[in-house]
């Protein structure tokens, strides 16, 4: 009986770390207007590139730009739910809505698939 109850109880720990670090992967914070903008993951569509600045679209939200390349936003997004298509864009599977000749359809954007970026791009998408 006592064991049982260590048991339950480890196996109730376990669980509630492993709810903490999911729950803390869910969210982004972003530096943009001088403040720090809390984004919900699954809320992005596609991150787009200028220059030195990122314009993260966001579902039902205005867009924020944020001073940030593009390579230290891929580190910062799980690579099981986005992908880098072009040297311009970073795209959510989730959100895609159609894929022809080279170009991704999410939220009505068009979102074209660099050449350097298409065959990793099949890969995970057939997946």
């Amino acid at each position: 009986m006592r064991f049982l109850q260590a048991a339950t109880k480890a196996n109730e720990y376990y669980n509630y770390l492993n709810k903490q670090s999911t729950t803390s992967e869910q969210f982004l914070f972003i530096r943009a207007d001088y403040s720090l903008i809390k984004i919900n993951l699954t809320d992005i569509l596609f991150v787009e590139g200028l220059d030195d600045y990122l314009k993260i679209h966001i579902l039902n939200q205005k867009t924020v730009i944020a001073r940030m390349t593009m390579k230290a936003m891929t580190e910062k997004l799980p690579a099981d739910n986005f992908i880098r298509v072009h040297r311009s864009y970073i795209i959510s599977f989730k959100h895609i809505e159609n894929v022809r000749n080279k170009i991704i359809t999410i939220a009505g954007e068009e979102i074209p698939v660099g050449n350097s970026y298409e065959e990793q791009f099949l890969r995970s998408f057939n997946k």
